[in-house]
């Protein structure tokens, strides 16, 4: 099957989830831990029956459906089933997405209760993080917050710092760029990734990514590091 069940407890803030991760991904972000979902693919009615069957199975422990990938809303159409589903059994729904696709967004936002939108670096510098972007990348990330923003969904907006690739500057000038609810900044994990030569850069150290942080000049209410050594860490919260 195209996508596998994962259950978690991280993925969903405070709740038991079904993560969903849908393969495809229009962009090629050297770091990515998920490369075997970049290749897209196309889903047969069977393989979705057997998502819906696996929430079925397991409906008296979860509480929410994470739509992961790769980017989800490269299948509107898909997640719009999932989340079909996900409102029938009364599960809480939370979309992980790059922020590149607001039509997308538009679609399925007043479904939504919870998105997580990966900001990868400045947005006007894609071209630091992945060899394939959209050169209007700030308006299609720009318009798909405003859409959230708008229909007062909580947003989680995140940061994958790797030291080769980002500079502190970097995430301070894109932090000036967004708003959300929450804003993470994640410790880069060299274990897997798309681009081979990222597995000798060594992980940054989470006191550099502290110091990183602490130092945002943010209005964001709610500001997370998380790392290895310590998970997820709550360094600001209004």
């Amino acid at each position: 099957m195209n996508i596998q069940p994962t259950y978690s407890s991280l993925d969903y803030p405070g709740k038991m989830a079904l993560v969903l991760f849908i393969p495809g991904c229009d962009l090629r972000c050297k770091y990515c831990h998920n490369p075997q979902l970049l290749k897209n693919e196309k889903f047969a009615p069977w393989e979705l029956e057997e998502v819906f069957d696996a929430v079925d199975e397991n409906i008296d422990f979860i509480d929410a459906i994470v739509i992961s990938g790769g980017e989800p809303l490269l299948h509107v159409d898909v997640v719009k089933k999932f989340i079909k589903k996900a409102k029938k059994e009364n599960l809480l729904i939370k979309l992980d997405t790059n922020g590149l696709h607001p039509d997308g967004v538009e679609k399925v936002i007043k479904s939504l209760d919870y998105v997580a939108m990966d900001i990868k670096a400045p947005l006007d510098e894609y071209y630091k993080i992945s060899d394939v972007y959209p050169k209007n990348a700030r308006q299609l990330i720009t318009r798909s917050i405003d859409i959230i923003r708008q229909n007062k969904v909580f947003l989680e907006c995140r940061t994958t710092y790797v030291p080769t690739l980002l500079t502190k500057d970097d995430v301070v000038n894109l932090v000036s760029d967004i708003d959300c609810d929450m804003y993470t900044l994640q410790q880069f994990r060299n274990r897997l990734t798309f681009d081979s030569s990222l597995a000798n850069v060594t992980e940054p150290n989470p006191e550099d990514l502290l110091e990183i942080v602490q130092s945002l000049d943010t209005q964001i209410p709610e500001i997370h590091l998380k790392s290895n050594q310590f998970g997820n860490q709550t360094i600001k919260k209004q």
